[in-house]
């Protein structure tokens, strides 16, 4: 969590929109335990996987965490996320209490570093890991039915985010009783790295 919580720092730090915010760290955002091969290079978890008879992909190393148990942190995390911008939010920006939703934008396949945002009406930034990204993406894409940015490849959805990747997803959330639950999820772009080019 430290590296997360470093990233979150800095980008709080140089964001204006962030100021008076307060950072919020969650353990059901740690990053994909790898068990006995916690700390290693990805070249030996990839010997692993190849002497288990298994792809990289779905391999679980001894005493690691499999993909489901990952899966159902980022469940209970959005789950959680839900509530609480639900509770906070619900009575002051929302115009016919009916959604909690962005007026229709097209999203952009690349494009500037606001696309997607303009006309949102709350914001989260969430700061995880690679391997925890690359689960609740899939996640999102085949159980929550994510729409896909246009020109968009699985591929390309379902690898392992880069060290600083962002990734931007447009959330409509609906009151159902007490509880606020996901109506809507829509991909603006994934796994961008092209803010730490030079």
């Amino acid at each position: 969590m430290l590296r997360a919580k470093q990233t979150a720092g800095a980008i709080m730090k140089h964001n204006s929109s962030c100021s008076g915010l307060q950072m919020v760290c969650d353990p059901l955002l740690k990053e994909k335990s790898f068990g006995i091969a916690e700390g290693g290079r990805v070249q030996d978890l990839r010997e692993m996987a190849k002497a288990a008879g298994q792809s990289f992909e779905f391999f679980t190393p001894p005493e690691g965490e499999t993909r489901e148990q990952v899966k159902e942190r980022v469940k209970r995390f959005l789950e959680k996320m839900l509530q609480q911008i639900g509770a906070e939010h619900w009575g002051d920006r929302v115009k016919d209490e009916a959604s909690l939703s962005a007026v229709e934008e097209a999203p952009a396949v690349e494009g500037k570093a606001d696309d997607g945002v303009r006309s949102v009406p709350v914001h989260a930034l969430v700061v995880t890991h690679g391997a925890y990204m690359c689960v609740a993406v899939r996640y999102f894409v085949e159980e929550l039915n994510c729409s896909l940015p246009p020109g968009s490849n699985k591929a390309h959805m379902f690898s392992i985010s880069p060290n600083t990747g962002l990734c931007r997803f447009l959330l409509t959330i609906r009151k159902e009783d007490e509880r606020f639950v996901l109506s809507e999820i829509c991909c603006v772009f994934v796994h961008r790295g092209d803010h730490v080019k030079q």
